[in-house]
């Protein structure tokens, strides 16, 4: 029972870096964002994740020209996967 929950933690954990990556990639080739339905369900998933470090990055660093809050959101969840699992 507790070996079933934890593979699906860490299977979510898993989805949520792969969608983390789906978005970064779409957002180099779907200029509007906001009008597709796909692109809406994945932020309404991952901003959870991705706004503080977003908020984060621009407090920090405010002429940044790159989004990095992709890149750390996957970067505390692999954290957050080790200290789960290993």
């Amino acid at each position: 029972m507790l070996y079933s929950f934890k593979s699906a933690i860490f299977e979510f954990i898993n989805l949520l870096e792969f969608l983390i990556f789906i978005d970064a990639l779409l957002s180099w080739f779907i200029r509007d964002r906001y009008n597709n339905p796909i692109i809406r369900v994945i932020e309404t998933i991952i901003n959870p994740i991705k706004e503080p470090f977003y908020r984060l990055q621009f407090k920090l660093f405010p002429n940044t020209p790159v989004d990095f809050s992709p890149m750390l959101a996957i970067f505390f969840l692999e954290i957050l996967k080790t200290l789960l699992f290993y």
